[in-house]
C-alpha cells in the first residue's frame, strides 16, 4: 500500500500529539485526575478571558482589514497581465515569508521608539506618528495587517481570475458602471473565495506567535504566547494548562471555519459558473 507511510506520518505528527493532546487538558495538574477545571478556569478567570479577547480582536480587525486591502490589491493585479501577474505572485510570495522575528525588528528599526522613519519625522516636525505607539495594541495590529495582506491577495488572485471578460462587456453593453458590476457580479461570484480567505486569514492571525513575542513579550497577552509560556515560560511546567488552551485556540478556529462553510452555503447559491 504506497499510502502507509503517509497516513503513518500523519498519524505521528498529527493525530497521537492530538489525542494526547485533549486527554492532558482534562487532567488535574499534578495528580493527573480527570477534570474539567482547565477549561473553567479558561472561562472564568480575568487572566484567560482577556487573552482569548485580545487574541479574537486582533484576530477579525486584522483579517477584516487585510482582506479588503486585499481585494482592491488583487483587482489591480488582474489589470497588469500574465507577466505582471506572475512578477506580483513572486514578490507577493517572498513578503508572505518575511514574519515572524525579521518582521518584528523591522518594524521595530523603522517605527520603534527610536526607529529611522520615527527619528526622521521627528526632525521634519511631521505629526503623523506623533500619537502612534508601536509597542501597543494598534501597533501589533499594523504588524498583523502588514502580514495578512500578500497572504489575502494570493488566495484572492485566482478569483479575479475566473471572472470572465465576456461578463464585463455584457455590463458594458448594458451600460453598467465598473461599480455596479463588481458590486451585482465580482463580489457574488467571489462570495466563496472570500469566506475561505477570511477563513485563513483568522486562523493565520490567531496562531502567529514570533511577531507578538519579539514586541510585546508577555505584556499583551495573547493565546499563542500565553500556551507557549505554560511549557517554557514558568518555573514549572503546566502542560495541561497549555493542552487546554491549545484545544480552545483549535475550538475558535473550528469554529470560524464552520462559520464559513455555512456563509458559503447560504450565500452562495445559485452564483454564477
Amino acid at each position: 500500500m504506497p499510502a502507509i507511510p503517509f497516513f503513518l506520518l500523519v498519524s505521528l505528527f498529527l493525530f497521537f500529539p492530538l489525542i494526547s493532546m485533549v486527554f492532558k487538558s482534562f487532567q488535574l495538574r499534578g495528580t493527573g485526575e480527570i477534570t474539567l477545571q482547565n477549561y473553567m478556569d479558561i472561562l472564568t478567570k480575568p487572566i484567560y478571558q482577556v487573552t482569548i479577547l485580545n487574541s479574537l480582536y486582533l484576530s477579525i480587525l486584522s483579517s477584516i482589514i487585510g482582506i479588503v486591502i486585499s481585494f482592491f490589491l488583487a483587482l489591480a493585479l488582474v489589470t497588469v497581465g500574465e507577466r505582471g501577474q506572475n512578477i506580483a505572485s513572486a514578490i507577493l510570495n517572498m513578503v508572505s515569508n518575511f514574519s515572524g522575528l525579521p518582521l518584528a525588528i523591522a518594524f521595530i528599526v523603522a517605527l520603534g521608539t527610536s526607529g529611522v522613519v520615527t527619528t526622521w519625522m521627528a526632525q521634519g516636525d511631521v505629526q503623523l506618528f506623533t500619537n502612534f505607539d508601536l509597542y501597543s495594541k494598534q501597533g501589533l495590529l499594523l504588524l498583523y495587517v502588514y502580514f495578512q495582506i500578500p497572504l489575502g491577495t494570493l488566495m484572492l488572485l485566482p478569483a479575479f481570475q475566473s471572472i470572465r471578460p465576456a461578463w464585463k462587456e455584457a455590463a458594458a453593453l448594458l451600460k453598467a458602471t465598473p461599480f455596479r458590476f463588481w458590486w451585482s457580479v465580482g463580489v457574488p461570484v467571489m462570495r466563496a473565495s472570500l469566506f475561505d480567505t477570511f477563513s485563513m486569514l483568522f486562523a493565520n492571525a490567531l496562531t502567529a506567535y514570533a511577531t507578538p513575542f519579539m514586541l510585546m513579550t508577555t505584556n499583551f497577552p495573547l493565546l499563542p504566547v500565553k500556551l507557549a509560556s505554560m511549557f517554557t515560560g514558568e518555573m514549572r511546567s503546566q502542560q495541561e494548562m497549555g493542552s487546554a488552551l491549545a484545544i480552545t485556540m483549535l475550538v475558535l478556529m473550528l469554529i470560524v471555519i464552520v462559520m464559513g462553510n455555512l456563509g458559503k452555503r447560504i450565500f452562495c447559491k445559485g452564483d454564477i459558473s
